[in-house]
């Protein structure tokens, strides 16, 4: 018996590390013995076939062992996870999803029809939390001089910009902000909001 950890990072600048850890620990608890690593940098979007877990998955034997810190790591898609979950059944591999504490096993078939549903949100969310992570990164790596997120302090334009003095007067002559928000048809909280920025009152 073989117990392979696979490790999964979208582009050669990202660090496997915290998921050797966690692979490593996980072993450790469980006395699962020695692991050896595989890490795969090729993007996701590739076939997983011509990936590092399909090369892996076609020297692995009955009764390995597969650890893997999430569903995510696996593949970008719910398919694609599907898929390589059956190739792993067939060659009746174990995978353990060490972030979930889950083991599939030979019968790993009734298991996914019991637990799928409840996965399938999770594993979604997974996937659009890396993707998010991901782009976020990649668009700040892009656009380096950018300044994200507001400059503390600093006022943005308003579409009640132009109407500051029309408020300004109604404010005067004792107009209600609920009256004012509904003449201007804009959100209670939003004029509220603006008033206070601009220090109106």
């Amino acid at each position: 018996m073989n117990v392979y950890g696979y490790l999964r990072v979208s582009t050669k600048e990202q660090n496997s590390t915290y998921q050797k850890n966690q692979l490593l620990q996980y072993s450790n608890e469980n006395k699962l013995g020695n692991i050896e690593f595989v890490d795969d940098v090729v993007s996701g979007a590739k076939d997983w076939k011509k990936r590092g877990i399909g090369t892996l998955i076609d020297q692995m034997n009955q009764g390995d062992i597969l650890l893997v810190n999430e569903f995510s790591r696996l593949g970008r898609s719910l398919l694609d996870i599907l898929d390589i979950l059956k190739t792993l059944k067939e060659k009746d591999v174990k995978v353990h999803i060490v972030r979930d504490k889950l083991i599939l096993g030979d019968d790993i078939s009734s298991k996914l029809m019991v637990f799928m549903f409840g996965l399938v949100s999770e594993i979604e969310r997974d996937l659009i939390k890396s993707r998010v992570q991901e782009g976020v990164k990649n668009h700040r790596e892009k656009n380096p001089d950018k300044n994200w997120g507001r400059e503390k302090g600093k006022l943005y334009k308003s579409n009640l910009d132009d109407k500051k003095d029309f408020i300004v007067e109604l404010i005067d002559k004792g107009i209600s902000k609920t009256s004012i928000s509904k003449m201007l048809d804009v959100n209670y909280q939003t004029l509220c909001s603006y008033i206070k920025t601009r220090n109106l009152v």
